[in-house]
């Protein structure tokens, strides 16, 4: 009998261990994809800027055309 009541606590002891390391590795995960998310808003961000500079006067002009 005292052999189980000596088994509960190492389980819990190793299910928390266990729950800080999935805890860890989700935070770790989180931040790797972080920068890939801003590198890919900066390029979103970029050639919708490379966009309007080719393409920007001439849909203001189609714009007015279209309004006459």
């Amino acid at each position: 009998m005292s052999r189980m009541t000596s088994d509960y606590p190492e389980r819990v002891h190793s299910s928390v261990e266990e729950g800080r390391r999935r805890s860890l590795a989700e935070q770790t995960g989180s931040r790797s994809a972080s920068p890939n998310l801003l590198i890919a808003g900066l390029a979103v961000v970029g050639l919708g800027a490379l966009a309007w500079y080719y393409f920007g006067s001439d849909l203001k002009r189609y714009l007015k055309i279209r309004d006459m």
